[in-house]
């Protein structure tokens, strides 16, 4: 008994296995048909968006290509902005110096100037000082330094106040150098 109760298990789990089985082949079916069907339009898809793909690929290699294009011009305009600047300084420093020589000249000559101007007013008053210290000669009607007394001849652009190393003593009867005013 045992026997024929284990062949009977045997057959029934066999028989729901074979109709398992056999199930499972009628939906592993259905699916590959609906795979079929879905890889068909899967392919679309698939190649679609290869597509898509590759234009975004393109259009993302060209814009690379224009920022890569944008940075290197205007690197290049940056350095020739720098060079540009570089030369107006160098430019702008050469013409400084430039100046700066003429300018030194100048000076040296203008003090040279001065020096000259200053030796001849000096051998002038020297002259004047020789001349007057001569015996008195009788002055000139309009002359303030008709008197027997010495006067004070103060340079031109001074007063009394400030003659200092720019006045005189003129003996009587004496002419005013020039560049010199009389101090009454």
């Amino acid at each position: 008994m045992l026997g024929s109760l284990a062949v009977l298990v045997i057959g029934v789990v066999g028989a729901s296995a074979t109709s398992g089985d056999s199930s499972a082949s009628q939906s592993t079916a259905k699916t590959s048909s609906s795979d079929s069907s879905m890889s068909a339009s899967s392919k679309k898809e698939a190649s679609e968006s290869s597509k898509k793909a590759k234009i975004a690929s393109s259009e993302a290699t060209a814009s690379s290509k224009a920022k890569q294009a944008s940075i290197e011009s205007s690197e290049r305009a940056s350095s020739e902005a720098v060079s540009k600047s570089e030369s107006s300084i160098k430019a702008s420093s050469e013409k400084a110096v430039s100046e700066s020589v003429a300018y030194e000249s100048s000076l040296k000559e203008s003090r040279t100037q001065d020096t000259a101007n200053a030796e001849s007013k000096q051998q002038s008053q020297s002259r004047s000082v020789v001349e007057n210290s001569s015996p008195a000669v009788p002055a000139a009607e309009g002359n303030i330094n008709n008197t027997d007394h010495y006067k004070w001849a103060i340079q031109d652009g001074f007063d009394w106040q400030t003659r200092k190393g720019h006045s005189t003593r003129i003996a009587p009867g004496g002419a005013l150098p020039d560049g010199y005013h009389w101090q009454v």
